[in-house]
């Protein structure tokens, strides 16, 4: 009887470790978990080339005109601004741009979540107070779609537009709506950075 419980104390350890071991093995990274939710269709991504490599450290302001736009009892605006802003301060920090303290930014970054089913390119572009870009103007935006944009003020030249359709979900719970948020802003932003490659240094 002793020596079943051994036997059977030993085996247990055993799972424990064989699962600890599958579970360190199943752990994704951000890029794996960007192209599970992609290959999901849980996000989809519109990018375009930027006009010319983004030179960085350089430092930013957010464009006048971005906001978040959703005011329906689905979404709490003032909480998937918060998580926006958090995730975006978090990601343009890793590329190099920083917030301007003080005298004009080296770039303006505009972000826009589109309130309205049928919205289009241009209008999201206007509103966030950025050039139009140079194709896709006409193109509709879900709702719930994020436009992220990078324009370089002193020339009022765009630098870079993006769109990831699904990064607010109005199902999923605080938890999930802070890690779309955020993967969303990654995804958009590895789109940048991989078609460029790595940013200019100055």
């Amino acid at each position: 009887m002793i020596r079943l419980a051994r036997r059977a104390r030993r085996w247990q350890a055993l799972g424990l470790l064989m699962a600890s071991w599958l579970t360190a093995g199943c752990v994704l990274n951000e890029d794996q978990r960007l192209d599970e939710e992609l290959a999901a269709g849980h996000y989809v991504i519109q990018s375009e080339a930027p006009s010319r490599p983004l030179e960085t450290p350089a430092t930013f302001l957010y464009a006048q005109g971005s906001t978040v736009r959703l005011a329906d009892n689905r979404f709490d605006s003032f909480e998937i601004e918060g998580l926006l802003r958090a995730a975006l301060g978090r990601r343009l920090g890793a590329i190099g741009l920083t917030p301007a303290l003080q005298g004009a930014p080296d770039y303006l970054v505009g972000y826009l979540i589109t309130s309205d089913e049928r919205a289009m390119v241009a209008e999201a572009m206007s509103t966030i107070g950025m050039p139009p870009p140079s194709s896709g103007a006409a193109r509709e935006l879900p709702k719930g779609t994020l436009v992220l944009a990078i324009s370089r003020p002193e020339a009022s030249k765009l630098v870079w537009k993006g769109s990831i359709e699904g990064a607010v979900d109005p199902e999923s719970g605080p938890e999930r709506r802070q890690e779309r948020a955020d993967l969303a802003v990654a995804a958009l932003l590895r789109e940048l950075t991989s078609s460029i490659g790595a940013p200019g240094r100055r």
